[in-house]
């Protein structure tokens, strides 16, 4: 289940478990130490999550994905096994490194990728490379977020997945306008049989392929796929972060969507925001906050975020976000001691 930062391959995840009501396993490659998308996967009924942050899947981690993969199959013996890689995932590489978990017991399915129609432009001329290879590698394309985005841009859309990789199958409409049965075609895409797709039957112009599907020990199925390459992006992960107030989050998020940390594409997290707990997302140069109840001492309540780009000015951003750090820098820029050995350094 391939897809750019940000491009909601987790939200696309949980409304497949929703949809299809199946026995799940999510293999999840999150980028750095943060393991935000795993705790939001862990929310689902459905779903189980199977975290992976230490390696990309598609190269220094191909080995321990493979490990993983035959381990889950033996011990949690899940129907299905859908692997979310990391967003700067090469589907290509992780299709190449997939015969090593397919053999007489585990079947695999056509990999999906999802492309974000209100920032797909951007990110394709920025980061091309990662992007064609996504799209041309999977066998259907399904747009995110098409309910935000006008004709003529889906439009637009639609004439390049066609262009740059013509035998995909294009899903560019509303999640909510596709029916149970078009999401439970997903699961019978097998890759051996050239991933001709369920029909879409009025749901869609086109069928969809998905994620990659194992056979466990029972009979049963598992559903893999993509991994994730280094590609020169950075990530920073914090934790025990906050600040002052809501205002101070707003006036934090428009700084960093305007390039004043670095060039960060992608960021999320969870923090409290003087009386409350806020989430924050962001995916190239928009953002989103919402209330996040799990900050009351539970499960996940830990403050914690991680940013993602090309280049980040990680200390800008501790000295902002974390209490610690902001206090020391303060007590700096005020103490008389300080003030007297920058003067002498003058």
């Amino acid at each position: 289940m391939s897809g750019f930062l940000g491009a909601g391959k987790t939200t696309f995840i949980q409304e497949l478990a929703r949809r299809t009501g199946r026995d799940f396993v999510v293999y999840e490659n999150e980028y750095g130490q943060a393991d935000i998308d795993a705790k939001v996967l862990s929310e689902t009924d459905e779903l189980s999550v199977w975290e992976s942050t230490e390696n990309c899947i598609c190269c220094t981690g191909k080995q321990d994905f493979a490990t993983s993969v035959l381990a889950i199959a033996n011990t949690l013996d899940p129907e299905y096994l859908v692997v979310e890689p990391t967003g700067v995932a090469r589907l290509s590489s992780i299709l190449d490194n997939i015969d090593q978990v397919s053999y007489e017991r585990i079947s695999l399915l056509a990999p999906l990728a999802i492309v974000d129609a209100t920032a797909w432009v951007r990110q394709r001329e920025r980061f091309e490379e990662i992007y064609l290879d996504q799209v041309r590698t999977a066998s259907t394309v399904v747009v995110s977020k098409a309910q935000l985005a006008g004709t003529g841009e889906l439009a637009e859309l639609a004439a390049w997945v066609r262009g740059v990789s013509p035998d995909a199958r294009l899903v560019d409409r509303s999640w909510d306008e596709l029916s149970d049965v078009w999401f439970s075609g997903l699961l019978e895409d097998d890759l051996a049989g050239g991933g001709a797709g369920p029909s879409a039957a009025g749901d869609a112009r086109g069928a969809a392929g998905s994620p990659v599907r194992a056979r466990a020990s029972a009979g049963g199925r598992l559903a893999g796929a993509p991994s994730a390459a280094d590609d020169g992006f950075d990530s920073l992960s914090l934790s025990d972060l906050s600040l002052p107030s809501e205002s101070h989050l707003l006036w934090f998020l428009d700084a960093l969507v305007a390039g004043v940390f670095g060039e960060v594409v992608r960021a999320k997290g969870y923090l409290p925001c003087g009386g409350q707990w806020l989430r924050f997302d962001v995916v190239d140069r928009m953002w989103q906050v919402t209330g996040y109840e799990s900050g009351d001492g539970g499960a996940g309540s830990e403050p914690t975020a991680v940013f993602i780009g090309p280049s980040i000015r990680r200390p800008w951003l501790r000295e902002v976000l974390v209490p610690l750090v902001r206090d020391a820098s303060a007590y700096r820029n005020h103490s008389p001691r300080f003030e007297i050995s920058a003067r002498q350094h003058l």
